[in-house]
C-alpha cells in the first residue's frame, strides 16, 4: 500500500475474505465495538495479539504469524506452491472480486509459487496464447505494477476479463488501459485506471487435453 500500512492491508485481506464489512466482522469476533478496526485502518495502530487470536479462534483458517506479521501465507494450512483452485470461468468468479468463495480443490505446481488462485479461462479472444478450457494460474497486482504487453486479468464493475494489457494516456494525462485480444474478431477495450477494482497476473497455464 502506498502508505505503509500493512497491518490494515492483512486485516483489510481477511475482512474481504470473510465476505462482511468492516462492522460486521467486529461483532463477528466479539469486539463490543469496530473502533479499534478502524483505528487500524488509519495507521494509528497495529494489529494486537488479542486482536489477532480473537480473528483466529473464529477463522481458524486464518495463519496467526502472518496476520501478527506478515510472514508466510495467510491461510494456516496452505503451504508456498499450494494454490487454491475455484472450477469456475474466470469472468464470473466472485473469488476475483475478493468475495468467499469455497475453495474446489489446491493445486501444487512448482512454476506457481506465490499465485493466489488458479481458474479456468473459457476466453476465445486469447486462445492462441491460452487454450478454452486451461487452469490459469493467477498472482494478485496493482496497475502500477502492469508490465505492457503481457497477459493480466483484469476486474472492474462490469466485468471480469483475461486480455493483454498496454497503457496509454488520456486527455488529461490519467492513464488508460488497452485490454487488447490475441486472437482476430474481437475488439480491444479501453478501460481508465479508476474503473479498475482488481489486477491478476498471469503467472501460467496448464493445458488440459
Amino acid at each position: 500500500m502506498a502508505n505503509g500500512n500493512f497491518c490494515w492491508e492483512r486485516l483489510d485481506s481477511v475482512i474481504r475474505w470473510s465476505n462482511m464489512t468492516i462492522n460486521a466482522f467486529g461483532r463477528h469476533i466479539g469486539l463490543a465495538r469496530s473502533e479499534n478496526l478502524y483505528q487500524i485502518k488509519s495507521g494509528k495502530n497495529g494489529i494486537s495479539q488479542n486482536l489477532a487470536r480473537r480473528i483466529v479462534d473464529k477463522f481458524p483458517e486464518v495463519s496467526l504469524g502472518w496476520l501478527l506479521s506478515g510472514e508466510g501465507e495467510m491461510f494456516a494450512n496452505v503451504g508456498r506452491g499450494h494454490i487454491p483452485y475455484y472450477e469456475a470461468d474466470l469472468t464470473s468468479c466472485a473469488a476475483l472480486r475478493g468475495e468467499q468463495v469455497e475453495v474446489s480443490s489446491y493445486i501444487t505446481m512448482p512454476f506457481a509459487q506465490g499465485c493466489d488462485c488458479a481458474l479456468r479461462s473459457y476466453d476465445g479472444a486469447v486462445s492462441s496464447e491460452i487454450m478454452v478450457g486451461s487452469i490459469v494460474f493467477l498472482q494478485k497486482k496493482d496497475t502500477e505494477s502492469i508490465i505492457p504487453g503481457q497477459l493480466y486479468v483484469i476486474v472492474t464493475r462490469n466485468f471480469v476479463i483475461l486480455r493483454r494489457v498496454r497503457v496509454t494516456l488520456g486527455e488529461d494525462q490519467s492513464r488508460i488501459f488497452l485490454l487488447e485480444p490475441t486472437d482476430a474478431g474481437f475488439d480491444t477495450i479501453e478501460v481508465s485506471e479508476s474503473c479498475i477494482e482488481r489486477v491478476y497476473k498471469v503467472v501460467g497455464n496448464l493445458k488440459l487435453i
